[in-house]
């Protein structure tokens, strides 16, 4: 359980923190900034589940960006991941919104309850930086705030202030730990299933784009590619380490998935950096257009052919070797 710096209680008089919370930091490989703090959480509450695990058995490692409409997370998405990564462990995450009640009065009362029991909160809506989540590390009752860290572009030890005015919640009941090979094997079934369920829709839509795009959406474009891309790096990261834990038939299709992942960052790796200007330069005439949906297809292939591999992990009897004999 993580130190407190307690002074008083949740009584008014004094804020009440946990010390020493590294805060969420742009530019370090996680691009879906609710596992970034969620790992931050779960780490300080004593589970050190790593980034592509929670990414892993969230789904969101797995998941295809909406590209267009906004790539971010949308409610309905938000709640799934957080609810199966519940279903992964023991003593939470359990989410809390505004549709449920979560005014600034529950959120002062639920974030002091976890900060008392020594665990650190995620939130959306709170801070500086709205629109990404932040890790909630403190309170203050007397003046009505919360403390904690933003997403930052530089670590950063002081904790900002600021009202309870939040969109999302996550506190943990208890100390969370893992509930087992079930919760592994359930995560697997989601990650092959989701490839039919939206990911195959997904990037046709996001194909078909191109060819109206103005140039002004070039920049949630790359958003779309930036997250895609930390998606299925913590994909083929989840499932390396899966393999490397298992063995026989199972390990061999989830090594093979997870190399077929690789191929798909290296394809979109071949594209250049992220938001550079040879990446939006691609965008801005039809041919630059026309290649970007001749890649997207390639990894929509790609995506499929790891899909196939997930679903064979659970289901076959044969090595990834023995498939075309199959």
């Amino acid at each position: 359980m993580a130190r407190r710096l307690r002074v008083d209680g949740f009584d008014g008089s004094r804020p009440t923190a946990i010390p020493g919370i590294p805060a969420p930091v742009r530019g370090s490989g996680r691009a879906h900034s609710l596992a970034h703090v969620l790992e931050i959480a779960l780490d300080q509450c004593g589970l050190a589940l790593g980034y592509d695990a929670i990414m892993g058995l969230s789904g969101l490692a797995f998941r295809t960006p909406p590209w267009p409409g906004g790539p971010g997370l949308s409610a309905d998405e938000t709640r799934d991941a957080v609810e199966a990564l519940e279903a992964a462990l023991d003593g939470g995450p359990r989410l809390h919104s505004e549709a449920d009640g979560l005014d600034e009065g529950a959120a002062m009362k639920l974030a002091g309850e976890s900060i008392d029991a020594g665990r650190p909160c995620a939130a959306l809506g709170w801070g500086s930086v709205k629109e990404s989540w932040s890790i909630i590390c403190g309170y203050d009752a007397t003046r009505g705030r919360l403390l904690g860290h933003c997403l930052l572009d530089a670590p950063r030890k002081r904790y900002e202030s600021w009202p309870p005015s939040l969109t999302w919640l996550v506190t943990f009941d208890g100390d969370p730990r893992p509930r087992g090979p079930a919760a592994i094997e359930g995560a697997l079934r989601a990650g092959g299933r989701s490839w039919a369920e939206s990911g195959q829709q997904r990037y046709l839509r996001w194909m078909a784009s191109l060819g109206q795009m103005e140039q002004a959406a070039g920049y949630e474009h790359e958003a779309a590619v930036e997250l895609l891309a930390d998606s299925r790096a913590a994909a083929a990261g989840f499932l390396e380490c899966l393999a490397e834990l298992g063995e026989g038939i199972r390990a061999s299709w989830l090594r093979r998935a997870a190399e077929i992942y690789r191929e798909l960052i290296d394809l979109l790796e071949a594209r250049g950096a992220a938001y550079s200007p040879g990446a939006a330069a691609a965008l801005k005439d039809p041919a630059g257009r026309l290649a970007w949906a001749e890649r997207l297809e390639g990894l929509a292939s790609l995506d499929a052919e790891a899909a196939r591999s997930l679903r064979l992990a659970l289901t076959a009897n044969y090595p990834p070797e023995d498939a075309h004999d199959a």
